[in-house]
């Protein structure tokens, strides 16, 4: 975290901490330009309590009352920031420049709403499974419901949205907010990080400021709520669970399905020991084992391999639907690997 002198600018890199809970305050921020999650810890989970933007204050009940600070600020995006120290804040008193208004506006509105908050989103980050008769509660920052409340909130957004660009149906970011937390319930700060994490599939890109949202891919997005949706109500034996080797072989048979041409039923079929020399020659080892391979079939997104020769070993694959099982199953180790980040150490 880069230390900036009073009344200087503080920038911060997304995921770095602003502030950490219980520290003595000397400052507070105006935000120039990203997002502060503000949270406390809980055990093993956090309480989400406000996500703050560009244009507003952010650090000012500690540093107010001079208490310790009851909450930690962290980065969502790279974010820009004011710093106000209490030497500034002194002579500025007499001033009344616009920060100060727009700090007292907030003050009365955080004060009115921090209780309810907290009571509200207390356990919105723990999941509880049942085993053995008996209830464990782990730590899920982007729970399965949280998800497909943000997606859903997204796509309402696009399809509500008159603006049609190159880049993608362009909606607001508060928009979306406001859609996820007042109606479906979800904190800003998991809002934030969802929308960060889908981006790196292609379905979204933000644009010039982080209240400019693209969705450039309504369809995956909708399929995905839709898988979801079905995964989370299925059996457990019929749910379509993948480990990390199954998603690597996954990932190349749909990065190579176009070296691969149809026949006139639409299907392909592809010689996974050519799909193997190509990323061996590539990567100078061999990315996967044939016997590693019929968890894909068993998932249902390839046929058993029909076995020609050491060099000929053939699985056949419907490619519209190996690619949308490519798209989920993305999708959703994004989100584990995000969870793991985000999870205590």
């Amino acid at each position: 975290m880069s230390n900036a002198n009073a009344g200087g600018t503080k920038k911060l890199k997304k995921g770095e901490s602003l502030f950490r809970e219980g520290e003595m305050s000397k400052a507070m921020y105006l935000i120039r330009a990203g997002a502060i999650r503000i949270f406390k810890k809980k055990g093993d989970s956090q309480i989400e309590i406000d996500n703050l933007r560009a244009g507003q204050i952010v650090g000012e009940m500690a540093f107010l009352d001079g208490n310790a600070r009851s909450a930690s600020g962290e980065a969502m995006l790279d974010s820009e920031l004011v710093e106000i120290s209490q030497e500034i804040y002194q002579s500025a008193l007499s001033q009344t420049p616009e920060w100060l208004t727009i700090l007292f506006k907030a003050l009365v509105a955080r004060l009115r709403s921090t209780t309810t908050k907290l009571k509200n989103l207390e356990s919105s980050s723990t999941s509880v499974d049942y085993k053995d008769g008996q209830s464990q509660r782990t730590f899920v920052f982007l729970s399965t419901h949280d998800c497909l409340k943000i997606a859903t909130a997204l796509l309402l957004a696009g399809s509500r949205s008159n603006e049609t660009t190159p880049e993608g149906k362009k909606v607001k970011f508060s928009t979306v907010d406001r859609y996820a937390q007042q109606v479906m319930g979800v904190p800003g700060a998991k809002t934030t990080c969802f929308l960060e994490t889908i981006k790196q599939t292609g379905i979204l890109t933000f644009g010039a400021t982080s209240e400019e949202i693209f969705l450039k891919d309504a369809i995956t997005l909708e399929q995905y709520i839709q898988f979801q949706g079905d995964e989370n109500i299925a059996e457990a034996s019929k749910r379509h669970d993948i480990s990390i080797r199954g998603f690597t072989i996954l990932s190349l048979l749909a990065k190579h399905l176009s070296h691969f041409p149809k026949d006139g039923s639409g299907q392909v079929t592809i010689n996974i020991m050519e799909v193997i020399q190509i990323e061996a020659k590539a990567t100078g080892r061999e990315p996967f084992r044939v016997d590693e391979f019929p968890e894909i079939a068993h998932l249902g997104y390839a046929t058993q391999l029909n076995i020609k020769s050491g060099s000929e070993q053939l699985t056949t694959v419907n490619p519209e639907k190996l690619s949308r099982a490519f798209r989920m199953h993305w999708i959703q180790r994004l989100i584990a690997t995000t969870n793991e980040d985000k999870s205590p150490r």
